[in-house]
């Protein structure tokens, strides 16, 4: 585990923390992803699903960029089945753009 975090009592949570690891209940279900950012709704039904603590990021850790050859690598990854240059999946290649874009928090054009 990265040292960039502190477990958070629920009840001190905070609309805009962002969690620095998945939140997993006591089945082993996956709640929260990493990097989700807290909402009142969300800290509500946690404490309706009897959580009582959250791992929060500091913030400086969640404003860093994210690392482009390494989202590019697991784009390439996901994709792997279509080819980048067939004109005929343009329906592909558009949603690997877009994804690459808001994965690597670049504009989205319209």
């Amino acid at each position: 585990m990265s040292d960039a975090y502190q477990l958070l009592a629920l009840g001190e949570a905070t609309p805009g923390m962002v969690l620095s690891h998945e939140l997993i209940d006591l089945n082993g279900q996956v709640l929260l992803a990493k990097g989700a950012v807290l909402t009142e709704a969300i800290i509500a039904s946690l404490a309706r699903h009897g959580i009582e603590a959250v791992p929060v990021g500091r913030a400086q850790e969640a404003a860093e960029a994210p690392d482009p050859q390494a989202v590019l690598a697991r784009l390439d990854h996901v994709f792997r089945n279509n080819d980048r240059d067939d004109s005929g999946d343009w329906a592909t290649g558009l949603l690997r753009r877009y994804v690459e874009d808001y994965r690597l928090g670049r504009e989205l054009a319209p």
